[in-house]
């Protein structure tokens, strides 16, 4: 890509004579014009396409994927009694505990539905119940891109905005922990992939990274 932009660069400046000189002395330009458009066409083709701008928007991506997260992590504990609630796409899913008398079962069946809707524009979530774990399954092209970038390059993870989303799942770790009790993981798996986390947190805390391998 860098060839054509600088082929593109020359052939934009060549075509920008070539039009006033086609102009002053014999008032053509058309094919000048035409010319300066398809020579500027490339330059910025091929601008865009170059690796540097692909890998900042990958940092983006990551950083999109954790905002994305953190909209579940605003939580607020109730004064008046022992409920349990957190922001889910703008609204306040309420979990009382204490009134409700929901078996163990029905509090993480309730906890995956809002999290399949707190991460419903990043992929799907799944719930494992033999090793107690709600898995995030990125399905979404930004997110998948981003993740599958950090994985291939681990090294390059802090400049592609790993800790926003990795402090974003362990906030809302820390959310599962007050609906349904401690001992629960929150995974991010890797696209494609439902055998393999990328980033695991248990009761608020890190408990795998991909990084740290």
């Amino acid at each position: 890509m860098i060839f054509l932009v600088v082929f593109g660069a020359l052939m934009l400046i060549l075509s920008a004579f070539y039009l006033v000189n086609s102009w002053q002395q014999y008032r053509q330009w058309v094919v000048p014009t035409i010319m300066l458009v398809l020579s500027l066409a490339a330059t910025v083709y091929g601008t865009i396409n170059l690796p540097y701008w692909h890998h900042s928007q990958s940092a983006q991506q990551t950083t999109s994927a954790a905002s994305s997260g953190s909209s579940l992590s605003s939580a607020t504990d109730s004064k008046a009694d022992s409920s349990s609630s957190f922001s889910v796409n703008g609204t306040t899913a309420v979990f009382n505990q204490q009134d409700s008398g929901a078996t163990q079962e029905q509090k993480e069946m309730y906890l995956l539905r809002q999290l399949q809707k707190a991460y419903s524009k990043m992929g799907t979530v799944n719930y494992d119940s033999d090793s107690k774990t709600y898995q995030i399954m990125p399905t979404n092209e930004n997110t998948v891109e981003a993740l599958n970038y950090i994985a291939q390059n681990p090294d390059q993870a802090q400049q592609a905005g790993w800790s926003n989303l990795t402090n974003s799942l362990n906030q809302t770790s820390t959310q599962i922990k007050k609906i349904v009790g401690s001992g629960y993981s929150l995974s991010m798996m890797k696209p494609n992939d439902n055998q393999t986390a990328l980033y695991t947190a248990k009761d608020g805390k890190q408990t795998y990274s991909i990084v740290n391998q």
